[in-house]
């Protein structure tokens, strides 16, 4: 057996601990001398420093003697907080499968009609029995000034039973009085990203956000709400300084606070100029404090290409974040962040053309394209990349709806055994040029689908591996895993004390190998799965696992 801080992978022992901090020492002196040299970057710097930081506070943090509380709450492996020492494991980023078959889409026929809005800045909610769309369809909602008051601008909108046939509502919540219809004079609003706030009254219970362009003024930032989803109506203007693209908002529960993810252009209007994603908290959707970047191209991010600008040759142009699960208070918060990518010149048929309002004197980039990444955080702020930055949800093939931009829609949907991450589609990059394998102009919104807990797990190979946990007390009765052990893999538990020794009666030796695939696999020592014995007192978990993806586990009452 592994002693619980023996060799470690993602975990830090004592001596793994103090060689780390050693070279993040070197790494950070390293860093600092290279911001004395380069100012002019020091967005980027700062990051690195940060980065260091973060790691060896997190080393720290992990070696603590105090048990992690997970009471009966689902924990999930998309980070190393559930990992003390692990030998022949990886946590593994597993990219969302994406059905290719678009529920709401430009150039299919909806209802007997071409046409159907689908738009990239829009929202999907699980609302009762119902999914929603705000942001695309048939339908327009009104949106009013105030109450009864002129109509300012139109959501598009749809609904559905099965998150796959999309209709229209029932026509009397669209009925209008177009004579106090004033789109033209208000201006259009910049997309939608629909919230409900457990904080608002029942008139005021489904919030959006979003940039809006008044005709002859500068942009300003527009909070709606409504009490039904159908009628919208203006509900404040607050300043949040420079914002665009689909903002997000919710309430979190663990801060007690709003928070407001959305984003920045720093040293706009320059050949430097670059995206970063930024968060806000407010107590009262009003006042917007606390600004911190949270999101940005990091040295690694500008050392993948050499591009002939001294922009990044990525930058992350928007982000869909929520916590998960959304009813626990320690759940994790997860980024689709939407990177884009400009790095190459652009083909010489390319030069000119293309969206108008993009021409200036500084160059446009090639390939203009925008796919979907994924991070974590356990505090909002503090995110990092999981799978090696590789694509969540990536571009489709070349001639289809998806091939040259995909865009995560903000929330996902539990729907029975797995999650629906919706996203936007589309054959035309960020500078208005069409895919050349296909023919016309195509967008839409599809579905991209994760098993429960899918985001991340800890896999070991066919020569098998183990991890083993920081102390932790529970809880529940009984110890369930979201585990793919397939046909040939298993997994047996063992539990330690706070000393490291194996618990009489919940030994290896005890253990019932796990095999097949489950969301709610139980464990069983000498056919006992009672825990009640051990609830509330420090224990740690081994896992002894051989060809097995480890979603998450949980201790149940």
């Amino acid at each position: 057996m592994i002693a619980p801080h023996g060799n470690t992978k993602p975990g830090c022992s004592t001596r793994d601990r103090k060689v780390q901090q050693s070279a993040d020492a070197a790494v950070a002196h390293g860093v600092m001398k290279e911001m004395t040299m380069r100012l002019q970057q020091w967005p980027c710097i700062c990051l690195a420093i940060v980065a260091t930081l973060a790691k060896c506070l997190w080393c720290n943090a992990q070696d603590s003697s105090t048990p992690i509380d997970v009471g009966s709450r689902k924990q999930l492996f998309v980070d190393e907080r559930f990992i003390a020492s692990s030998r022949g494991v990886q946590l593994t980023m597993n990219p969302a499968v994406k059905m290719n078959e678009p529920v709401l889409a430009s150039y299919i026929p909806w209802e007997g009609d071409q046409g159907a809005s689908a738009t990239s800045y829009s929202s999907v909610l699980k609302d009762g029995d119902k999914i929603r769309i705000w942001g695309a369809g048939k339908a327009l909602l009104p949106v009013r000034l105030k109450a009864r008051g002129p109509i300012i601008e139109r959501f598009a909108y749809a609904e559905s039973t099965d998150g796959i046939r999309f209709t229209t509502p029932d026509s009397s919540l669209l009925l209008q009085d177009e004579d106090l219809t004033e789109l033209s004079k208000h201006g259009r609003t910049g997309g939608v990203a629909v919230w409900i706030d457990p904080q608002a009254p029942p008139s005021q219970r489904y919030k959006t956000q979003a940039k809006f362009y008044p005709p002859a003024s500068p942009a300003e930032f527009h909070i709606c709400a409504s009490p039904d989803g159908y009628r919208w109506t203006l509900l404040c203007r607050p300043t949040i300084g420079e914002m665009d693209t689909q903002s997000v908002a919710f309430w979190d529960e663990r801060i007690q606070r709003y928070v407001l993810y959305t984003r920045r252009n720093p040293l706009a209007h320059t050949p430097r100029r670059y995206r970063v994603i930024r968060r806000l908290e407010s107590a009262d959707l009003l006042d917007w404090r606390n600004e911190v970047f949270v999101m940005q191209a990091d040295e690694i991010d500008r050392s993948i290409y050499e591009s002939p600008t001294p922009q990044p040759p990525v930058d992350y142009y928007g982000a869909a974040v929520f916590k998960y699960p959304e009813d626990s208070p320690d759940g994790v918060y997860i980024m689709l962040a939407q990177a884009f990518w400009h790095w190459q010149r652009r083909p010489l048929e390319q030069r000119y053309g293309g969206y108008s309002d993009h021409k200036s004197e500084f160059e446009v980039l090639a390939p203009a394209t925008l796919d979907v990444r994924l991070a974590v955080s356990r505090d909002g702020i503090h995110f990092q990349w999981v799978g090696d930055r590789k694509p969540f949800i990536g571009l489709g093939l070349a001639g289809t709806f998806s091939a040259k931009r995909t865009w995560a829609l903000p929330n996902p949907i539990h729907m029975d055994r797995e999650l629906w991450i919706y996203y936007f589609g589309e054959n035309r990059d960020h500078d208005n040029f069409i895919d050349p394998a296909a023919s016309r102009y195509l967008c839409g919104i599809d579905r991209a689908v994760l098993r429960l807990d899918g985001f991340v797990s800890a896999d070991a190979d066919y020569g098998g591996g183990e991890i083993i946990t920081p102390l932790i007390i529970f809880d529940g009765r009984r110890l369930e895993l979201n585990v793919d052990a397939g046909a040939g893999g298993s997994a047996r538990l063992e539990l330690l004390d706070k000393h490291g020794q194996p618990v009489s009666g919940y030994t290896l030796e005890d253990a019932l190998p796990l095999s097949g695939n489950s969301l709610c696999m139980p464990v069983t020592w000498g056919g006992k799965a009672d825990l009640e014995e051990l609830a509330g007192k420090p224990i740690r978990i081994r896992f002894v696992m051989r060809d097995c993806k480890l979603y998450a586990f949980q201790f149940v009452k």
